[in-house]
């Protein structure tokens, strides 16, 4: 039954897109997040959907150019594409094309898509629409996980979309971490008190879903961008109150195997896992000066010389477990300043542009998705310090639409104030 709804939804979505390349767009969305014909088992498991709805859209594309309403170019999308820029020249100069030519391919299909969603989604209800496509894609897990957290007491860890690159443990907590900020600010767009619940309601069992991973990058993703929050919100007694509880909450309902793995973050020495991190961040650096500039491409560290030039006999080629390292390894001293440089600009003009948002009712919604978007970026980036997930479409989709919300406030801030109070905003 779930073989034949797919495969409807499909060609529905197919046949829409041909008309409006946006439907196209959402639609990739949903399917590169999500992988739901991966939880089928049937006949549409293994049936190339992903590259189907790619197709139509690209064939949309060109067929309704003129349908494009374009971002704004913003220091983020430039940022960005010099670091694609940078990732073909390490892929082209890199030790082994054979190990980067894949992974390279990957983030040029999620670069395209970006580029798609900057040139089509630039209005406020096409805005919208993929959010809630990404919210429902990545929540879905969430609420999911959340439920059975609760219902098992939080004794077995939850797992995400198979076949995506956040479908183990790890990939989960760190996506309800860049989700969850979303979730919440999406209730500035409801009237409802139903719908209003039902944002709380996801929000919560999204949370509780990180704490059902057992993830200690998810701990570290949580502290960090509960830091964040504290330090951006006006309400610090209100917040700083509710964290407490919430960690007494936390500490109280989950099991002793969830307390004792998390204690093991301040016991790098006793704990198997996490010294070998260590090592392979050791690995990492040694790797950057080999080619400091550009980076060694995609995949380097298993590259078998390397290996056997620094860590034969110290410990088995696994992967380095941070994004940062990653990005040093791969890309070189000039691509993780732009990594860094990238992220630094999203949240700082984030901020810049909700403050002015803020200022104006019609515009609120944007300001409340700039400020929680931040929190976002920043439960990547401390989750990110102990998994290797530096190109992971979700956060580069997060950063397309920073630029696409930036992009509307400035439109309609440089609008004539008449034709501001004709306009109305609607609200569910």
């Amino acid at each position: 039954m779930r073989d034949i709804f797919i495969f409807f939804a499909i060609v529905c979505i197919v046949i829409a897109t041909l008309r409006k390349p946006q439907i196209g767009i959402l639609g990739w969305l949903w399917l590169s997040i999500m992988n739901p014909h991966k939880e089928s088992f049937g006949w549409i498991y293994s049936m190339p959907i992903l590259d189907t709805i790619a197709g139509a859209t690209l064939i949309s594309v060109v067929i309704n150019f003129k349908q494009t309403k374009k971002a704004l170019f913003h220091p983020i999308a430039i940022i960005l594409l010099i670091f694609y820029i940078l990732t073909c020249l390490s892929t082209i100069f890199s030790i082994s094309y054979d190990l980067s030519f894949g992974k390279w391919l990957d983030f040029t299909k999620t670069m395209l898509f970006i580029l798609f969603m900057l040139l089509f989604l630039n209005s406020r209800h096409w805005i919208i629409a993929g959010l809630w496509v990404f919210i429902f894609a990545v929540g879905y897990t969430g609420v999911k996980g959340g439920i059975f957290t609760l219902l098992t007491g939080g004794g077995t860890r939850i797992w995400g979309a198979p076949g995506t690159a956040w479908g183990d443990n790890n990939g989960v907590s760190l996506a309800m971490l860049m989700v969850i900020p979303l979730i919440f600010a999406m209730k500035d767009l409801l009237d409802k008190k139903i719908f209003r619940l039902g944002v709380y309601g996801g929000t919560f069992l999204s949370f509780i879903t990180i704490l059902g991973t057992q993830s200690r990058g998810g701990l570290i993703g949580i502290i960090g961008s509960t830091f964040l929050l504290f330090f951006r919100t006006k309400h610090k007694i209100l917040i700083g109150s509710l964290i407490i509880i919430g960690g007494i909450s936390v500490l109280a309902f989950m099991p002793e195997s969830w307390k004792s793995r998390m204690q093991t973050i301040q016991t790098y020495e006793q704990d198997g896992s996490a010294s070998t991190r260590i090592l392979q961040w050791k690995y990492a650096v040694q790797l950057s000066f080999e080619s400091p500039v550009i980076g060694n491409g995609f995949d380097a560290r298993f590259y078998q010389p390397y290996y056997q030039k620094y860590m034969a006999g110290i410990d088995i080629n696994r992967s380095v477990h941070s994004i940062y390292f990653q990005v040093l390894e791969e890309q070189g001293y000039l691509g993780i300043f732009l990594y860094f440089l990238l992220m630094i600009t999203a949240i700082v003009s984030a901020q810049r542009v909700a403050k002015q948002a803020q200022k104006r009712e019609d515009l609120k919604w944007a300001a409340s998705l700039l400020t929680y978007s931040q929190i976002s970026i920043a439960g990547f980036a401390f989750n990110g310090l102990t998994i290797n997930v530096a190109y992971i479409d979700l956060y580069y989709y997060i950063l397309a639409f920073i630029v696409l919300l930036i992009s509307h406030v400035k439109i309609e801030l440089a609008k004539p104030i008449t034709e501001i109070n004709n306009q109305s905003p609607t609200r569910t």
